[in-house]
């Protein structure tokens, strides 16, 4: 059976999902997304201003341990943990001679792409520098704008351009990092990419009561359904451009609002929902955050409305790219998000936030506005309440997916049909 055929096969009682009718989901098709993550990946790792001279830094990626120092020509590289002696841990060597490991056991000595120069334990006259099996396993790293990213893969390393941003190439843009780490796995830690809970989870943070009333609007009448989700170039989901979504359309609703200059929602639709089945009750329960909303609206109409950062429907654009990488485009910046497995129970987030580099004032105004309160809103406000919900969350019990749960479930489609694979290259 081919592998799309066998996809099909174990997706095949989702079929009728998107329908009124809602059918479970067999548990077996999270079972064969992995726990640990994609390996034929590059990653962030770290920031390479975290590696010093004298100590490695200890990451776990993907399940794998890896530690990291500083090479002969001052470039952060990696090897694994493990010394190839007798397994002592490398993340409690030193770096006695520069661009070297020397290992804390019996002092075999590395560089920067895992060969033995010495073992300081037996003198100069050791004959196992240079000898068979005495490598430690190296991996590919490359420093993009302060942040080390390492190639996680058994096969040849791709080029990287396939697996980071391009804002980490141009010098158009500033960029800027943070990361955060997660106490759930990576697998919920990505599938809560627009659904249901966007409105509902964060009606309390100050992206969403800073919302245009025609954004808010958008977001809490999203509905049940979604459309269907773009492939690009085997290597991004993407939704369609012209598709009324909970994240374009919100970002299109915003531009009309300050196009019009302000004013009340041309959606006139009332805010409030009323359930029947819990006899009548409204939800949102007030109108105060449509009133909060037309205050900042007003704020947000003195401002012309600035380009899409990437096109739509484009690798790069608004949506998800392999191995791990949520990408929202809010015109101004580009928010990007790495989902890095470390283990099972632990996700390192990777955020960067690009914007038009301009002129120096700009370039000021954003430096000032990203450090200083940016940051704070996206992450430690915003989403940190995604990372909460990943780590409440049990993945391993039986689901029933909702037709607004278009996402994972092509999400899991995607991975099992085009995530890369140890022997793919031998495949072709």
């Amino acid at each position: 059976m081919g592998a799309n055929q066998d996809v099909d096969a174990i997706l095949a009682n989702d079929a009728g999902a998107a329908n009124k009718e809602v059918k479970a989901v067999p548990i077996t098709v999270r079972d064969r997304i992995p726990v640990l993550g994609l390996t034929e990946y590059w990653y962030p790792a770290l920031r390479a201003s975290k590696v010093g001279t004298k100590r490695p830094v200890p990451i776990q990626i993907v399940g794998q341990h890896l530690v990291f120092f500083r090479d002969a020509a001052d470039e952060v590289v990696a090897l694994a943990r493990a010394c190839p002696h007798r397994g002592a841990h490398l993340s409690h060597g030193s770096s006695h001679f520069k661009g070297t490991l020397t290992c804390p056991y019996h002092g075999w000595t590395f560089d920067g792409k895992g060969n033995c120069l010495a073992v300081l334990g037996e003198g100069p006259e050791s004959e196992i520098p240079g000898s068979r099996g005495t490598q430690a396993r190296a991996y590919p790293t490359q420093t993009l704008r302060g942040t080390v990213f390492v190639w996680m893969g058994e096969g040849k390393a791709a080029p990287i351009e396939e697996d980071a941003p391009p804002e980490l190439f141009s010098d158009k843009h500033l960029v800027f990092a943070s990361e955060r780490i997660w106490n759930a796995n990576w697998r919920p830690s990505l599938e809560n990419f627009s659904d249901a809970h966007v409105f509902y989870l964060h009606r309390n943070s100050l992206e969403m009561i800073m919302q245009p009333p025609a954004a808010l609007m958008a977001l809490a009448h999203s509905g049940p359904t979604r459309p269907q989700l773009l492939r690009i170039n085997d290597r991004a989901l993407a939704f369609d451009p012209k598709a009324a979504t909970v994240l374009n359309y919100s970002d299109q609703a915003a531009g009309d609002h300050a196009r019009t200059g302000g004013g009340k929602a041309p959606d006139r639709r009332e805010f409030q929902d009323t359930y029947p089945a819990l006899g009548g009750q409204k939800w949102p329960p007030t109108r105060a955050r449509m009133y909060i909303s037309q205050i900042c609206g007003t704020f947000r109409g003195l401002f012309s409305p600035s380009p899409a950062m990437t096109g739509a429907a484009t690798e790069w654009g608004m949506g998800v790219h392999l191995p791990c990488t949520v990408r929202v485009d809010y015109r101004r910046l580009m928010f990007t998000r790495f989902e890095v497995p470390m283990d099972e129970n632990r996700t390192n987030n990777f955020y960067f936030i690009a914007v038009r580099k301009g002129s120096l004032l700009n370039q000021l105004f954003w430096r000032t506005y990203i450090t200083g309160y940016y940051l704070w809103k996206a992450i430690n406000n915003f989403s940190s309440q995604d990372g909460h919900m990943a780590e409440i969350t049990d993945y391993t019990t039986p689901e029933r997916l909702s037709p607004s749960d278009k996402f994972p479930r092509e999400w899991r489609r995607f991975v099992l049909e085009c995530g890369r694979r140890p022997n793919m290259a031998a495949e072709k």
